[in-house]
């Protein structure tokens, strides 16, 4: 006879509440991620039975295309968790070639949907006050999920359980939508030039810092300044960003010292959540985001996650009016470099030669340093050597800099290191997930790898964080259009802005739209590639134009490497396969360009059934990769190399 699942299973001190998503050891809650915990509640809930990683991946993930090194790191954790390691295996045991299985003592004791006696790890001391309801304008709720459906079958203690089931544990283990918060811009007292920029540099790191919260989303810098300067009524905004929260306050500075007073709000009920006054010196400023960040999150009933043991003093309020002046610049893409980041660079070494310990400084200069290399590739080298090189002091200094990790898997990344690059790229998207530099680098690297799904999924979750940022638009798009899925991309590519104008010419053409490009191509289209584009667009539509869309490009001279991509949709694209893939590389070598995307795209699939294909896997190190960690989903093992759709 079938019984219920167990809502909880308790013993030897460890109390897994599988309907609270909670574990418990030694009566402390330890923290999980939401995967870690589905995947413990999985093995948890069949004791004694061995799942297959397949299994696992199937019932926790939906499917088969997440990386062995993913489920390794999630066991990691589960392990840690429980107090035990893989060598001192208690409970969570491997079954090598096969996968793991949940041995927990003959004393466990489970209790089923509340029948029978609470593990006394799991009751509470005294009635816990209701929690708050977070309410947003999308009707969100952080409420308990439902208690997990299993079937259990009496006989022997051994616990047998269909795939289907787990897949619907997984479901029921998912978390449940996060807040989500926006940091308003903090408001200067006072007319002095120097406390509006220490003001808007630290509503930037609020959100950085607060992005650290475990459970909460934060709308990014990019999208908060569209938002707040937009003329839409406060309502819309809370509509169109799904905002559940707000933070707003001002700032006061007096020589060294600054108030900061800030007010949480509740944004479906214009309610106050609370209202603090922040009293520190300009020094103290990380000190103050940490503070900050620990207010929010146990007002929300939520836990800090990689919060730095100490705080790292700055120097003083000039010191740091000039280093979020110059993080300012770098973002400036609307200037021309002499003006944005050559002037940024310049007064990050200032900064370092003052002081030559502080950490932001020096991963100032080396984001600096990084950016110039990509746009002067005769001293991309040297640039990139010392960006490296400042990145490490930084790191070593506070190894809280996400983008120190970021400057290094660049680093990876062009060695073709790709164990270390996605390793950094990953460490440093947990560190500041709605950091743009920092994603966007991760979104581009898993794309390189020809992984696309995973690619889209995160930029995805970076389009929930920083909807109104174009950059965001312009790479989902175009990850979408590699995949085939041209509607989709063109939704996308239309909310880039007017930068993305050659990613939305090659949409009109993958749609087969010739005179939608042939529109682009004439009223989008400035400068050296315009003849080219043009003539293009005509030779598409008659191919007997084809030699004098060769001659436009190549009239445009250096001024444009456009011609060496759009090549690809010539009929005679083939007989050029392998200069198409050199140049390709080397592309990705000099600085990233969503041309290269070209590789994976799936209306080129002649490109690589060029045997130059399976041998750029070979040399770029992506096919040990592969072999390593899994095959994307469009590529699968053949022989001593790959075969790609």
């Amino acid at each position: 006879m079938a019984e219920s699942a167990p809502a909880s299973l308790a013993f030897d001190g460890i109390a897994i509440d599988v309907a609270g998503r909670r574990l418990l050891r030694d009566g402390a809650e330890q923290a999980l991620e939401p995967k870690a915990f589905a995947v413990l509640a999985l093995l948890a809930a069949a004791p004694g039975r061995v799942f297959t990683r397949e299994e696992i991946l199937d019932a926790v993930w939906g499917h088969r295309h997440v990386t062995p090194g993913v489920l390794n790191r999630i066991v990691t954790l589960v392990r840690q968790a429980l107090g035990e390691d893989a060598q001192n295996a208690r409970l969570l045991q491997t079954v090598h070639g096969v996968g793991y299985r949940f041995d927990p003592p003959a004393s466990a004791a489970p209790t089923v949907d509340g029948v029978g006696d609470v593990p006394a790890a799991l009751r509470p001391a005294a009635p816990a006050p209701p929690r708050r309801a977070r309410r947003g304008a999308v009707g969100l709720s952080l409420g308990l999920v439902a208690v997990l459906g299993l079937a259990f079958v009496a006989g022997g203690g051994l616990v047998r359980q269909r795939i289907d089931a787990a897949a619907s544990l997984a479901a029921a283990a998912a978390p449940a939508p996060p807040p989500v918060l926006i940091v308003m811009p903090l408001k200067p007292i006072g007319g002095e030039e120097g406390s509006r920029v220490i003001a808007e540099g630290l509503s930037e790191e609020l959100i950085c810092s607060l992005a650290r919260v475990d459970g909460l989303r934060v709308i990014a810098h990019t999208s908060t300044l569209v938002a707040t300067t937009d003329e839409s009524d406060t309502a819309g905004l809370v509509r169109r960003l799904g905002i559940t929260h707000a933070l707003e306050g001002n700032l006061q500075q007096a020589g060294q010292a600054l108030r900061v007073r800030l007010r949480l709000v509740d944004t479906g009920s214009g309610s106050t959540v609370w209202v603090k006054d922040f009293d520190r010196e300009v020094s103290e400023v990380l000190g103050l985001q940490r503070d900050v960040a620990h207010e929010v999150a146990a007002s929300l009933a939520l836990r800090m996650g990689l919060d730095p043991a100490a705080a790292i003093r700055s120097g003083d309020a000039d010191f740091v009016r000039r280093s979020m002046e110059a993080r300012a610049l770098l973002a400036r893409t609307d200037l021309p470099e002499e003006a944005s980041v050559a002037v940024a660079e310049n007064e990050f070494r200032v900064l370092v030669r003052e002081r030559p310990a502080d950490a932001r400084a020096r991963t100032g200069l080396a984001l600096a340093l990084l950016v110039r290399s990509q746009r002067q590739p005769a001293h991309a080298p040297a640039l990139r050597e010392e960006s490296l090189r400042e990145a490490m002091i930084a790191r070593q200094l506070d190894p809280t800099q996400p983008e120190s990790y970021s400057v290094e898997a660049h680093a990876a990344c062009d060695r073709n290191d790709w164990e270390h690059c996605l390793a950094l790229r990953e460490q440093a998207r947990q560190m500041a997930p709605s950091n743009l530099f920092v994603v966007y680098a991760n979104v581009v690297s898993l794309a390189e790898l020809g992984y696309l799904d995973r690619a889209e999924a995160l930029a995805r979750d970076l389009s929930m964080r920083d909807p109104l940022a174009g950059s965001v638009h312009f790479i989902l798009g175009r990850i979408l259009d590699t995949q085939g899925r041209h509607d989709e991309a063109r939704v996308e590519l239309e909310q880039a802005g007017s930068r993305a104008f050659g990613a939305r010419w090659l949409n009109a053409v993958w749609r087969g739209d010739l005179a939608g490009a042939l529109r682009i191509a004439e009223a989008d289209i400035a400068g050296a590639p315009a003849a080219g584009f043009v003539a293009t667009s005509r030779a598409l539509a008659d191919p007997a134009l084809w030699p004098q869309a060769k001659a436009a490009f190549e009239r445009a001279g250096q001024g444009t490497p456009a011609w060496s991509f759009l090549r690809v949709l010539a009929p005679d694209a083939g007989d050029d396969a392998a200069e198409t893939i050199r140049q390709l590389d080397a592309m990705r070598h000099s600085g990233y360009s969503s041309w290269q995307l070209l590789l994976w795209s799936r209306d080129l699939a002649w490109l690589r059934r060029d045997p130059a294909f399976p041998a750029y896997l070979r040399d770029s190190g992506i096919l040990d990769y592969w072999r390593k960690h899994g095959f994307p989903n469009q590529c699968r093992p053949v022989g001593d190399g790959a075969a790609c759709d």
